[in-house]
C-alpha cells in the first residue's frame, strides 16, 4: 500500500458512520432489559432494526446481515484497495470448518454458515465440494485436507478447528505483511499473541500437556514458543508471563478465570483499535471501524444470547466489551 495514498472522503464517511456506532449506555439499557424480547426492541431504532426477524432466536441473522452490510459499504468507500479482506478471512475460515464437518457428519450446517467473507458462501460450498481450491485463493487447500485426514484418523473435529484456526491466522499474518500498514500489522499480531495467551490458558487450567498448545497455538505473534513453554512449567504461569509485553494485562485479569481475561483481551485491542481516532487521512479509521462494529456486535450476541438463557443483569453488565464510541 502507497504511503502517499490519501482517504478524506473515506475518512469523513467513517466518522459520520461512527455516531451510529451503538453507545456503552445503549448496551446498558439492553443489559437491564426485564427479557430478550425487550431488549431487542431496543434495537428496532437502529440499524439493527433494518433487518425483521420472527422470534429472538433468530437473532444472529439479524446480526449477520448487519455486519454484511458494513462490509459493503466500507468496501465501496476503498474499492481499489482489498483493506478489509484482511478481517474476513475468518468468516470465510469458519465457513469451511463448517462445510467439512457437514460433510462428516452428513447433518446440514446451513443455519451455522455466515454471510460476509472474501467468497461468497454458496460459490464456497460449491468449490470446497469439488475440491476446487483455485477458485477458493483466501482458503489454503492443503490446511482442509491435512484437517479432513486429522480427523480420518482421530474422529476428533477439535482438529479441524486448529488446523484450520492456524491456517486462518497465517494468511491473515501474509496479508498483513503484504499490506505494510503499520496499525494493521500491529492489530493482527496483537490478535495473534492474545489468542495464544487465552489458549495457554486454557490448556493450563484443563491440565492438558503442552503439546495441546503447540498444537492450537496460531502464528503471526510475538511471543516466543520457548516463553510459553517456561510459563507452562511454572506452577504460576505470571512469573513468566509479566516479561512478555502483555504482562500487566495477564497480571491483572489472568487469575481472574477465562472469562474475565478472555473480555479483557477484547478490551485491549479495543484500546489499541481507539488509538485510529487521531488520524484524519490514512485508512486507520476505516479499519477502526469494521473492528469497531465486530465488537458491537459481539456485545449484542453476548447480551441477547444471556438474556436468553436467563443470566443475572450484573453479570451480563460485566461481560460487555469496550466499545468504539
Amino acid at each position: 500500500m502507497s504511503k502517499n495514498k490519501i482517504y478524506p472522503f473515506a475518512v469523513a464517511s467513517v466518522r459520520s458512520m461512527e455516531n451510529k456506532l451503538l453507545s456503552t449506555q445503549k448496551l446498558m439499557q439492553m443489559a437491564e432489559a426485564k427479557n430478550a424480547e425487550e431488549a431487542l426492541r431496543l434495537l428496532s431504532d437502529t440499524a439493527y432494526g433494518k433487518t425483521q426477524i420472527q422470534d429472538v432466536h433468530q437473532f444472529e441473522e439479524m446480526i449477520e446481515s448487519h455486519l454484511e452490510e458494513t462490509y459493503t459499504a466500507v468496501a465501496k468507500l476503498i474499492p481499489d484497495e482489498a483493506l478489509i479482506d484482511i478481517f474476513l478471512y475468518k468468516n470465510d475460515y469458519h465457513n469451511i470448518k463448517v462445510l467439512i464437518k457437514e460433510e462428516i457428519s452428513k447433518i446440514s450446517g446451513k443455519k451455522l454458515l455466515v454471510r460476509g467473507g472474501t467468497i461468497p458462501v454458496e460459490e464456497l460450498k460449491k468449490n470446497f465440494i469439488e475440491r476446487n481450491y483455485a477458485e477458493m485463493p483466501t482458503i489454503d487447500g492443503e490446511a482442509v485436507e491435512e484437517a479432513i485426514k486429522q480427523y480420518a484418523k482421530t474422529k476428533s473435529g477439535q482438529y479441524i478447528d486448529t488446523i484450520l484456526d492456524r491456517a486462518c491466522f497465517a494468511a491473515m499474518d501474509a496479508r498483513a505483511t503484504e499490506m505494510k500498514n503499520a496499525f494493521v500489522r500491529k492489530y493482527v499480531t496483537m490478535l495473534a499473541d492474545l489468542t495464544n495467551l487465552k489458549t495457554l490458558l486454557r490448556v493450563k487450567k484443563m491440565g492438558r500437556p503442552f503439546d495441546a498448545f503447540v498444537e492450537a497455538c496460531v502464528p503471526g505473534g510475538e511471543i516466543r514458543e520457548d516463553l510459553f513453554a517456561r510459563a507452562y512449567r511454572e506452577e504460576n504461569m505470571l512469573l513468566v508471563l509479566k516479561e512478555c509485553a502483555y504482562g500487566a494485562l495477564c497480571e491483572q485479569y489472568m487469575e481472574q478465570g477465562f472469562t474475565v481475561f478472555e473480555k479483557a483481551c477484547d478490551d485491549y485491542l479495543m484500546s489499541y483499535v481507539k488509538e485510529a481516532k487521531y488520524k484524519t487521512l490514512t485508512p486507520e479509521p476505516v479499519v477502526a471501524y469494521i473492528l469497531a462494529k465486530e465488537t458491537e456486535a459481539k456485545c449484542v450476541r453476548i447480551i441477547l444470547t444471556c438474556k436468553l438463557h436467563d443470566i443475572d443483569t450484573e453479570i451480563i453488565k460485566e461481560r460487555v466489551r469496550e466499545v468504539y464510541v
